[in-house]
């Protein structure tokens, strides 16, 4: 799904741009000025961003020029909105690298017509460079979830320069360099954060390759082959000596990165930032592979395979250097050397001599401090950059899938499965953050909902904090009209939460099937009970509506799916602040405004069901989002019917547009509803007394 950021002030813009950009699937984050944009793009990591010019703090053209000095936001897609049409300001926002302008007014169809036009010729671009400079998104995608998965994953091999001979054997040595635990920090990080990591880190291990002559011949991913051969002029700082002062160098560059790591990226225990680097001397074959005009020169030969078994061993070892024995022996004896080890390698029938290297001496003329990264290998670094931070998460994304299809076939196969304790009967429904099951306790066969997120415990930060938080906030809460948890926990592919389960559906099915007043007055009054609960404890739901109102085999009402609620922290108001959440059909005036969500917000939307429940249609609608919201800010509180109107002082209460109007606890609302029952049962007394 593709990420769009918005930028624009005016929060009534802001909003509709957000659910029109909704509506055609895309995930939307919003950001009120130029600055704030900055650092939304930042987390974030938008595929395509959408900005008016003129906003206060930072205007539209500064926040353009600081994102695409930024290397993670070089290709992002940019379009302004704009009322400005002169030539100077559109020429001034092509220079600095606006991809499209939209003026204001625009259509909704002007707006998805462009964003999906430049979304089609962004990725297209993406697609050809990546041909030509790093294997494709898939073989990177199919690496990366061996990683995951712990199979042994097999690199792709080839050159990304044309440059150099072809067809020729020769004696080279071939160095492979690699991050150490990199889809653990990938895991925790998104994909724009990993192309940010990937440009500072190649960039400073590149320093040493370049000064000692290596040639980079392959990008992957997160790793990185080189190939050192002989040159004129060498003397005794042949190609093996100078492969072995670059991988120490590259070690040593490492090292030093690990500060950059630990300052940019909060991710709490994790191993130190370290690479592993294998060197073999040996023959090998470059070979060209292609069209004429298009060739890619391809390193093909036993000393490629034997370069990259050795650094896949590096962990294993301890070792930060591992070299063969035939590239310590040709460097000589400026090479410190500990440990060494005989090493079966994969697709090797015997085994090669490894050594730990730990130093070299200073070569004679060799060049000190740093050197240029030359041009076309910087924008393979960045490119390379990208594409891994997108590959790395879809093989999360990928590797998640996985898991997920494995529930559904076992289940439709009739076969037993079990998570954690529990023993999973079928599959009865679905969201964005998670899927539901409906599973038996082992120990006493109690059915619960299994609630199990659509994530990696170690994927997407933001989307796991949600899912625990879930269960955090209503474990301790012992109210028969709010959900209970039962157990919730982690296994090494699931987080789960464990929930009561209800037989009766939800209040959405009841509705269908048509209340009596006096019914819809009952169920509300458990529903504010539940609200009433919450609020004490501090929490906002921001998404009440009948769905999330489910009923158990007796009767009762209980209120659920705490996904998006928030608990508020030493603020009477309980308000909270944020992006549009909850549902347009529900949505309280002042959310719809963005402003922020608070108890009063969650009483808005409990009128509005009230209104569904006493006439079995929701009070606003519309043939659009924006319009729908548009009625929630400013149409009238609809009127009951006569039959109904003891009712009607109970719903205005609830459904008031300002919230200081509004009925202002759900203890309010409580009170008001046991003044409508009395109002009503002396009505009926009156009556009876009277036949």
């Amino acid at each position: 799904m593709k990420k769009i950021l918005v930028v624009e002030d005016e929060a009534s813009i802001r909003l509709n741009l957000t659910l029109m950009l909704k509506g055609e699937g895309y995930t939307v984050d919003s950001a009120e000025n130029g600055r704030a944009g900055i650092e939304h793009a930042k987390s974030f990591a938008p595929d395509l961003i959408v900005s008016d010019v003129m906003m206060p703090e930072l205007d539209g053209f500064g926040m353009l020029e600081a994102l695409r000095a930024d290397p993670r936001f070089v290709d992002t897609p940019f379009i302004f909105l704009t009322a400005l049409n002169d030539r100077s300001s559109m020429r001034r926002g092509m220079n600095l690298g606006a991809d499209d302008f939209l003026n204001k007014p625009f259509t909704r169809d002007e707006l998805i017509e462009a964003v999906n036009s430049r979304l089609k010729r962004y990725e297209s671009t993406a697609r050809s460079l990546a041909e030509r400079l790093v294997a494709g998104n898939d073989e990177l995608r199919r690496w990366y979830r061996q990683s995951l998965t712990g199979a042994e994953p097999e690199r792709p091999l080839a050159f990304a320069e044309t440059a150099g001979m072809t067809g020729k054997m020769a004696v080279a040595t071939v160095l492979f360099a690699d991050i150490r635990n990199f889809t653990t920090y990938s895991e925790r990080l998104t994909a724009g954060q990993i192309a940010e990591l990937l440009n500072a880190y190649f960039e400073a291990v590149c320093q040493p390759i370049v000064r000692n002559g290596g040639r980079i011949a392959k990008l992957i991913g997160d790793g990185i082959m080189v190939v050192f051969e002989a040159r004129d002029g060498d003397g005794d700082d042949n190609h093996a000596r100078r492969a072995i002062r670059a991988g120490l160098g590259i070690v040593l560059a490492a090292s030093k990165f690990g500060d950059w790591f630990k300052q940019h990226f909060d991710l709490g225990e994790l191993p130190e930032f370290a690479t592993g680097v294998g060197i073999h001397t040996g023959d090998l074959m470059e070979v060209r592979i292609g069209p004429p005009g298009a060739e890619d020169l391809t390193v093909v030969g036993d000393s490629v395979n034997v370069a990259s078994r050795l650094e896949g061993q590096t962990k294993e070892l301890g070792w930060p250097v591992v070299a063969s024995v035939s590239a310590v022996s040709m460097a000589g004896s400026m090479v410190s050397t500990g440990e060494s080890r005989q090493l079966e390698l994969r697709g090797r029938n015997a085994p090669i001599e490894a050594m730990e290297v730990i130093g070299i001496g200073a070569a004679e003329g060799a060049p000190e401090g740093p050197i240029e990264v030359p041009a076309s290998v910087r924008a393979a670094l960045a490119e390379n950059a990208q594409m891994a931070g997108r590959a790395a998460k879809a093989a999360l994304s990928e590797t998640l899938r996985i898991i997920t299809s494995d529930l559904t076939r076992a289940l439709a196969a009739g076969r037993p499965l079990q998570v954690k304790g529990y023993r999973v009967v079928k599959k009865i429904g679905e969201g964005g953050m998670s899927n539901v099951f409906l599973a038996e306790r082992e120990t006493d066969g109690t059915q619960v909902a299994l609630k199990i997120l659509n994530a990696r415990p170690s994927d997407d930060k933001q989307l796991l904090q949600r899912f625990i938080q879930e269960s955090a906030l209503i474990s301790d809460i012992d109210h028969p009209n709010v959900v209970k948890i039962y157990d919730k926990g982690f296994t090494d592919d699931y987080a789960y939460i464990a929930m009561e389960y209800f037989t009766g559906g939800s209040l959405k099915d009841v509705i269908a099937g048509g209340l009596t007043p006096r019914q819809a007055l009952s169920l509300l009054a458990q529903a504010a009970a539940a609200l009433a609960e919450i609020h004490r404890l501090g929490i906002v739901h921001r998404d009440v509506k009948p769905a999330n109102m489910m009923l158990s085999a007796d009767g009762t009402m209980v209120l659920a799916d705490f996904g998006i609620a928030k608990r508020t922290e030493g603020s009477m108001e309980r308000t909270v602040h944020g992006e549009f959440f909850g549902t347009p059909y529900y949505i309280s005036p002042e959310q719809a405004n963005g402003k922020p969500a608070s108890a009063r917000s969650d009483i808005y939307s409990l009128g509005i069901i009230f209104y569904e429940m006493l006439m079995n249609q929701r009070p606003y609608r519309g043939d659009s989002i924006v319009e729908l919201i548009s009625q929630h800010v400013h149409a009238p509180i609809p009127r009951l019917p006569q039959a109904l109107e003891d009712y009607q002082v109970l719903l205005d209460g609830m459904m008031a547009k300002d919230p200081a109007e509004r009925l202002q606890s759900a203890d309010d609302v409580l009170v008001a509803i046991d003044r409508v029952w009395t109002q009503i049962a002396l009505r009926a007394n009156t009556a009876q007394s009277r036949d």
